[in-house]
């Protein structure tokens, strides 16, 4: 049986706030909750910040545990490579989801954006 540890994840939720209550577009929102996520070395990271984000933003879509899983993975794939991430920008949420679900490594995602 699976138990979660009593982790603070206080700074994460924190930085999810503020992340929600700017402006930014929908796939750089996206990118930055990624990145918030990457910070936790925690392996439950992910779900953790679906389940804050989707108790306290009822309104809002796109927080399930899977999907800030491929933010985390879109924030991996694109933190270190600025040209690619400008036009990974440029995409739709769902075009990016399928570039980097379905290519193997860093040149194929570059050929398709």
């Amino acid at each position: 049986m699976n138990k979660r540890k009593p982790i603070d994840y206080t700074l994460m939720y924190t930085a999810l706030d503020s992340l929600v209550q700017t402006e930014l577009p929908e796939v750089e929102l996206y990118f930055e909750i990624g990145r918030a996520v990457c910070a936790r070395p925690e392996k439950g990271a992910a779900v953790m910040a679906a389940e804050y984000l989707q108790a306290n933003y009822p309104g809002d879509r796109g927080f399930s545990p899977r999907n800030l899983r491929r933010m985390r993975e879109f924030y991996r794939a694109y933190a270190d490579t600025p040209e690619l991430r400008a036009l990974a920008l440029k995409l739709g949420w769902t075009q990016n989801v399928a570039i980097l679900e379905s290519c193997e490594g860093g040149q194929e995602r570059a050929w398709y954006l």
